[in-house]
């Protein structure tokens, strides 16, 4: 997503020091950490206030999106990037091109519909002739259930070859030249971008998983994820005040609250935190190594 995806990062370490009232120093420390969603809900409790009293835990961490204020653009189909109309950075507007995409997938749309619904109601028939014989006591129980089976093939093939011709049909395809525009699904910015002219892209299979094209949206506002360790799980909540810096962004501060604490899992000793936080005029960057000084309440 990949234009959006940031590097693997390796196992970030846990919450450490505490201080009393405001953020602990050498807030700067560095660490890479994994990113986790969040619902739109949780990321609204950001916010200015940083005046809470108790003590502070320091969190190592990293930047991302905040995928409240982006849009991840793949494409459905597979094919090859012929032209990029679009560029990093560019801004767009809703439904603006970002690049061409031909597809043979286009062009096969339709003939595999009408394929897979003569092929169902073949398997109809046949069914339909076995379960005759077999009330008739002339047919066999074994042909009976493969007729039933083929069946059901036939109809979850349908339901596949039917779901991408519509799809094919929604994005207003060139039938002659079997290609289509990918276009912004939002306004904002091209924040980050893989598409190339010759690019082989993936579709989207049944579980989606296809690749991102290009990430449009804004960094007003990002993420910074990190751990905390087990035993400071019940101080951290939600809506609590955080102080970020990043060490490519030395002398500046970054105020925002905690939207999401996840519990550890059973193999784990580590909870993971997510921090939405302001970000005018866009400083922070995604893959950014950061630390956050979160408040919780003192003992």
């Amino acid at each position: 997503m990949a234009g959006a995806q940031v590097g693997k990062p390796g196992r970030p370490a846990r919450s450490e020091w505490r201080t009393r009232g405001g953020a602990a120093p050498g807030i700067a420390a560095v660490a890479l950490v994994a990113i986790f969603g969040l619902s739109g809900r949780e990321a609204r409790a950001a916010g200015p206030d940083l005046h809470q009293a108790g003590e502070t835990i320091l969190v190592r961490g990293q930047v991302a999106f905040d995928d409240d204020l982006v849009a991840h653009v793949t494409s459905p189909v597979a094919g090859r990037v012929t032209h990029v109309l679009a560029q990093l950075g560019q801004r767009v507007a809703k439904g603006a091109p970002l690049a061409v995409i031909a597809s043979p997938e286009l062009a096969r749309a339709v003939p595999d519909k009408l394929k897979a619904e003569a092929d169902l109601a073949a398997a109809e028939g046949e069914a339909q002739r076995q379960r005759q014989l077999f009330d008739a006591h002339e047919g066999e129980t074994d042909r009976l259930e493969a007729a039933r089976a083929a069946l059901a093939s036939a109809r979850a093939e349908v339901a596949r070859a039917r779901a991408k011709a519509a799809l094919v049909k929604g994005l207003r395809s060139d039938e002659m030249t079997g290609s289509f525009t990918l276009v912004a699904p939002v306004r904002g910015v091209v924040l980050a971008s893989a598409a190339a002219s010759g690019t082989v892209v993936a579709g989207q299979g049944p579980g989606g998983g296809a690749p991102d094209l290009f990430t449009v949206g804004t960094l007003d506002r990002v993420w910074v994820t990190g751990r905390i360790s087990a035993a400071d799980l019940a101080r951290v909540r939600v809506g609590a005040s955080v102080t970020v810096q990043a060490a490519a962004r030395p002398g500046k501060t970054f105020a925002g609250r905690v939207v999401r604490v996840a519990a550890p899992g059973p193999a784990s000793h580590e909870a993971v935190v997510r921090c939405a936080v302001a970000n005018t005029g866009g400083v922070l960057k995604p893959g950014m190594a950061a630390t956050a000084a979160i408040v919780v309440a003192a003992h």
